[in-house]
């Protein structure tokens, strides 16, 4: 990985109008980082952002897998959260990430916050 690469990677971690600003306007945000077009393109993709986070985390990732028959699974469709919810978990996860104590605080606030926004 790059060092101007993990040095974005880093400062979406902690600057939430960075990373808006990646989303909104990744030419002018990024531009002053030697990256990529593919790179480039990681910021502008908040799954690629979120799996490039992911990669740099040294947590280990736990899958679980459910199959067969479950009666008790609630079959109802589900519905969108309303806005008003999704607001104040996203104002949340900026607190957490303003608040974090150390990068992997930051780094899994932040895997929260892109996955709130998409």
């Amino acid at each position: 990985m790059k060092r101007d690469f993990k040095a974005a990677l880093a400062r979406v971690q902690h600057d939430y109008a960075f990373y808006i600003h990646c989303q909104s306007d990744p030419e002018t945000a990024l531009e002053g980082y030697t990256l990529s077009p593919e790179e480039q393109a990681t910021f502008r993709d908040p799954q690629r952002l979120a799996e490039a986070l992911q990669q740099g985390s040294s947590m280990r990732s736990i899958t679980i897998k459910i199959s067969g028959t479950h009666d008790w699974i609630n079959r109802a469709e589900a519905q969108a959260p309303k806005q008003e919810v999704v607001s104040e978990l996203i104002a949340r996860e900026v607190e957490s990430i303003r608040l974090a104590d150390n990068d992997d605080e930051r780094r899994e606030s932040t895997l929260r916050l892109v996955r709130l926004v998409g």
